[in-house]
């Protein structure tokens, strides 16, 4: 039993079952405990993470759709069958069109054997960790601001009390990190990691948590770690990113350098990789398991 859901914050989610073939609404994903299998177009709105957590604590499998930025170009690709299904002349987005949209991706990603490249698992440790990594970033970006305010003659009394603050989210993140990934702890000791350096093992577990058990040369794709832009390159993630940076800072650092450059960047990523894929248990560190594809009819 497998159910497409175009999430939203304020509203009733909109959802397909092409077993059924039917729409329906949902006041939240966690009324949807009668399937086995949730595909979910984001995991942006508050409040996902704690209902995901229930499902997946219940044995639900839950995927979420890894492509946003393709939506408009995947809306034109299917809008004839679109058309169809809605029985209109002119397809338009609607919630319930990009339900059925997710579902003629899943399809088309089983036919063409790439599922994998559309949708992921969440396992527990993403709804575990990702929120708390989300609330480091927007934290540290509020501490960036504040320094530069200090910087030119602005009385700003809150900086320490936010720099405490910040310190106190990255060591939840650290211990529990280790906690439900506790292989990494060999990984942070082979990289020479201290283990009261929260700011570069904040790094390493939001390494571990996005890249999983990605090759190197996945990672630097996904990271965008080319020498020059090149024209046509994927889209990569800023986001993930920047835990590199903060896991390569610590580590030049002890080496009287500062900042990593490219190549130090592109060196902490191939040990990285090669640690995780050694150490990491084979099913994951999402505690997901892979989508498995269906026999086709």
């Amino acid at each position: 039993m497998r159910v497409f859901v175009d999430t939203a914050w304020n509203k009733p989610n909109a959802c397909y079952d092409p077993y059924e073939d039917r729409f329906f609404e949902v006041e939240k994903p966690t009324d949807l405990m009668d399937y086995d299998e949730i595909y979910i177009d984001s995991l942006l709105f508050p409040g996902i993470w704690s209902e995901l957590r229930e499902l997946i604590e219940d044995g639900r499998r839950i995927y979420y759709f890894t492509r946003p930025w393709k939506w408009r170009e995947l809306r034109k690709r299917f809008k004839e069958d679109l058309e169809e299904k809605f029985k209109v002349k002119e397809a338009k987005k609607t919630d319930y069109g990009d339900a059925y949209v997710l579902w003629k991706v899943y399809e088309a990603g089983i036919a063409m054997g790439n599922l994998h490249k559309w949708f992921k698992p969440i396992g527990i440790v993403d709804v575990e960790l990702r929120p708390l990594l989300t609330k480091e970033a927007m934290i540290a970006k509020m501490v960036d601001r504040l320094e530069k305010l200090k910087d030119v003659d602005v009385q700003v009394a809150e900086v320490e009390e936010v720099k405490e603050l910040l310190e106190r989210i990255r060591r939840e993140i650290v211990d529990r990190g280790f906690k439900l990934m506790p292989w990494i702890r060999e990984v942070a000791k082979r990289m020479g990691l201290d283990g009261e350096d929260t700011y570069a093992l904040t790094g390493l577990i939001g390494l571990a948590v996005y890249l999983k058990r990605s090759s190197y040369h996945q990672a630097i794709r996904y990271l965008g770690l080319y020498k020059a832009r090149r024209r046509g390159a994927k889209r990569c993630s800023g986001r993930v990113r920047r835990y590199l940076v903060m896991l390569a800072t610590s580590i030049v650092g002890r080496e009287g350098r500062f900042p990593p450059r490219l190549r130090d960047l592109r060196a902490t990523l191939r040990k990285l990789t090669n640690l995780m894929r050694e150490l990491e248990p084979a099913e994951g560190l999402s505690g997901a398991k892979a989508i498995v594809t269906p026999r086709l009819a």
